[in-house]
């Protein structure tokens, strides 16, 4: 669970530790994956500076030895890659963000069945807005939305692939916006399942009164 980055855009300090409905986000991520008898060790990945305090944060939320806490690096790609170091022996992997505190437990196991056929998946969301091609500042085309998805998580991958695909992206000083893209780019096929467009992602101002109004109706459903 990479929860490392700096939140900048959201201009608010280290998003995980943003509090939302009574808990940090990534407490609240965190509940959606510890009922799941499919999960098993997770890894939070944390700014360096403060992984004590994560620590802290995550010990009461489970037993002993369930959430593990290790360092994130400078890039996204360098703290998943930290934090896949960081597992224990195991065949699949979920990389989930954080910021992304209301997955369902449908979207889990839909994105963890894909993987047990195929090896990756991640879940996407058509947009539902026109899409535009733009070059300098000018319209340079159309493109066609039913070829379009909106990238989400949890992205799911056998380990050894993702392993792999991250050591050659960064032999190769590769970047990407998620880890659906270094698989790709090793030359694995990626499934596409449904994903949910419920499934928000705190990276704005904007977005932390809907996923709060979310999150508090949880709180009344549990």
């Amino acid at each position: 669970m990479p929860a490392a980055g700096g939140g900048t855009r959201l201009g608010r300090g280290d998003k995980a530790f943003l509090e939302l409905a009574g808990a940090p986000l990534v407490v609240h991520t965190l509940r959606r994956f510890l009922p799941l008898p499919e999960i098993g060790p997770i890894v939070v990945v944390a700014p360096a500076e403060r992984v004590a305090s994560m620590i802290e944060l995550v010990r009461p939320l489970a037993e002993p030895g369930r959430i593990s806490v290790c360092a994130g690096g400078p890039t996204r790609r360098d703290s998943v890659r930290l934090g896949l170091a960081a597992l224990p022996r195991v065949e699949q992997v979920l990389v989930h963000d954080a910021a992304r505190p209301l997955v369902s437990a449908a979207l889990i196991r839909r994105v963890l069945a894909a993987v047990a056929e195929t090896g990756a998946a991640l879940p996407g969301v058509s947009p539902r807005d026109a899409v535009r091609q733009v070059a300098g500042g000018q319209l340079a085309g159309p493109l066609d939305r039913r070829s379009l998805v909106l990238a989400q998580t949890p992205q799911g991958f056998r380990l050894e692939l993702l392993r792999e695909a991250h050591d050659k992206a960064a032999a190769d000083g590769l970047e990407a916006d998620d880890d659906a893209q270094l698989v790709w780019a090793l030359g694995h096929p990626v499934t596409v399942v449904a994903g949910e467009e419920s499934n928000l992602k705190v990276t704005i101002d904007s977005d932390l009164l809907p996923c709060e109004q979310h999150l508090l109706r949880l709180e009344v459903v549990a």
